[in-house]
């Protein structure tokens, strides 16, 4: 009956690695926010867009994490309640000088059977931070809050968030299931 959420921020090294800094994944019973990959029938989906991370798109196209890198979490508490969890990433160092991406940093929350990420960054005129989660059931969008089997997702930042849903399967063949959400808005956060 237990929850599991992981949390990735750390050294980016590797060719074959995913641009995955910041990413976070969600289980309790079944998955409710994880990788799209898990979906594919190859795995190898490298690119921030499979990933429950904040995504970055300049003049079309995803800013991609660079190689080579090493992004740092600090857990400042574990707070007072068994399976409380407090943690921050800054994710800056994964992109390059100039990309569009001046900073990003990721705090996740947990607590009981909630979990609230928040998400503080600063980008380059032009460029866009798209927030989103991959689940194993179709997102159902009411106003700010968008429900995914188990998962319910509310948005409280930004104001006026613009919530979208994508089914996988019609993006690319190489998924069989799955979909994700999109959530957009004038904001650093």
């Amino acid at each position: 009956n237990a929850t599991w959420l992981s949390f990735s921020a750390g050294s980016y090294a590797q060719s074959h690695a995913h641009q995955d800094q910041g990413s976070f994944t969600l289980f309790s019973g079944d998955w409710l926010a994880v990788t799209e990959n898990i979906w594919s029938r190859s795995g190898i989906q490298q690119g921030t867009e499979v990933h429950n991370v904040v995504r970055f798109v300049r003049g079309g196209a995803n800013v991609r994490q660079r190689e080579g890198t090493r992004s740092t979490m600090s857990t400042p508490q574990l707070g007072p309640s068994p399976g409380e969890v407090h943690v921050t990433g800054n994710l800056s160092a994964a992109y390059t000088a100039g990309a569009g991406v001046t900073s990003w940093q990721r705090s996740l929350d947990f607590s009981g059977s909630s979990l609230r990420v928040t998400d503080q960054f600063s980008v380059l005129p032009g460029t866009q931070a798209i927030f989103q989660v991959n689940t194993p059931a179709k997102p159902i969008i009411s106003g700010q809050t968008a429900t995914a089997g188990s998962l319910k997702i509310r948005v409280i930042e930004p104001l006026n968030a613009t919530l979208r849903v994508i089914e996988w399967r019609t993006v690319n063949s190489d998924f069989n299931s799955g979909w994700k959400l999109e959530v957009e808005g004038a904001s650093t956060n």
